[in-house]
């Protein structure tokens, strides 16, 4: 056994949704906190979403051509390219003579990094936010050093859980009032949250659109902070104020914080970082997985919530009428019975620490490591 060096930099590789980048940014916040001449360096997609939540914070970061595997040719080019191209830039980066460790966030930006750093003598550590790890996570987790993880994971580990990082900007502070009147929301109205996370989601903006025109006296006396899909953003915000309602519609908000603060009910998807932030605020949700993953981990990640009373999970009404007709249904039930919106609030666990700064501790000072 080999005591592994504490790092002067850290790289996150990760990257394509707020989902894998987000925890990045809580970690390397913590890590300032504890030692401010860190170097961090983020290697994201070249996505809009990852620069939109990094260049907020003013991260270093890298952009790279990786792609998913792919097996149509163009696709497969594309990624075959990405791979070698991420390698080359890896390897300029890592020939700085700084001692460095690369975490792997997930995701496809990931795994040509951690064959890189590999390759290089550099240690890597693997987080890993799915009870269900996706197949990144697997091929990574055969070649890191460590594997950390967020949650209870069908990945070899012999960590515990440290719960999932969260930015300081997606915790709520101050008062509900005030998180809503920061929105453009009023402060004594009782808000609807609908998010399709970092990216929107199309099928949640078309059954909203779709709703508003026959019920829309369901949402009498509420309002809603909707976060779209950037398509579907003018299409919202005219139904709703056709339909009388109150609503702030956006395609982004990385103040995240206000708007769980502001919520007394949600829409959400069930990626990690989302159900995260629905536990950190206790926030009673309805939960609709992403409906085209093979492995439903979306699913899986939610099911606990869903056992303690916090949360309903609903199939996309994208998957036929009995989901729509069963959402609806759902979604008008809360809406009018703030004693069950009561009841699932008080469902959820207490959370205990602080993710962040547990999986910060854990890279400036690393375990021991197999030699």
């Amino acid at each position: 056994m080999t005591l592994s060096a504490s790092p002067r930099r850290i790289i996150f590789a990760g990257g394509g949704t707020g989902g894998t980048v987000g925890p990045g940014i809580a970690i390397a916040e913590r890590l300032l906190d504890l030692e401010p001449s860190l170097k961090v360096l983020f290697l994201c997609s070249d996505r809009a979403v990852d620069r939109k939540l990094l260049d907020s914070g003013g991260w270093s970061c890298v952009p790279t051509t990786a792609r998913s595997p792919a097996f149509r040719p163009q696709a497969a080019f594309g990624f075959a390219r990405g791979w070698i191209e991420t390698r080359r830039k890896v390897r300029e980066i890592l020939a700085e003579p700084i001692r460095s460790r690369v975490v792997a966030l997930g995701g496809f930006v990931a795994p040509p990094v951690v064959r890189e750093a590999v390759h290089r003598g550099v240690p890597v550590d693997l987080l890993n936010l799915d009870r269900v790890a996706g197949r990144a996570n697997q091929w990574i987790a055969k070649r890191a050093d460590r594997i950390l993880t967020a949650v209870p994971t069908d990945l070899p580990t012999s960590q515990s859980p440290t719960g999932v990082p969260l930015r300081r900007s997606v915790l709520p502070q101050g008062s509900a009032e005030s998180c809503r009147l920061s929105l453009g929301l009023h402060p004594d109205r009782p808000t609807l949250l609908v998010t399709g996370a970092s990216q929107g989601a199309q099928s949640i903006d078309r059954f909203l659109l779709d709703l508003i025109p026959r019920h829309g006296d369901w949402f009498d006396g509420w309002q809603v902070l909707h976060l779209a899909s950037e398509d579907s953003v003018s299409l919202l915000t005219e139904e709703y104020a056709v339909g009388g309602i109150k609503a702030v519609v956006l395609p982004f908000l990385d103040q995240m914080g206000a708007a769980w603060g502001g919520a007394d009910l949600a829409i959400t998807r069930g990626g990690a970082s989302s159900l995260a932030e629905v536990a950190a605020s206790r926030t009673p949700s309805i939960v609709i997985p992403y409906p085209w993953h093979e492995d439903e981990h979306q699913l899986e990640n939610a099911k606990e919530l869903e056992r303690a009373g916090a949360v309903v999970i609903l199939r996309d009404p994208a998957k036929g009428l009995a989901a729509l007709t069963a959402l609806e249904s759902r979604l008008a039930i809360l809406l009018r019975t703030p004693d069950l919106r009561a009841k699932m609030q008080a469902s959820f666990p207490v959370m205990e620490g602080d993710a962040a700064s547990v999986v910060a501790q854990m890279l400036l000072h690393p375990a021991e490591l197999p030699s």
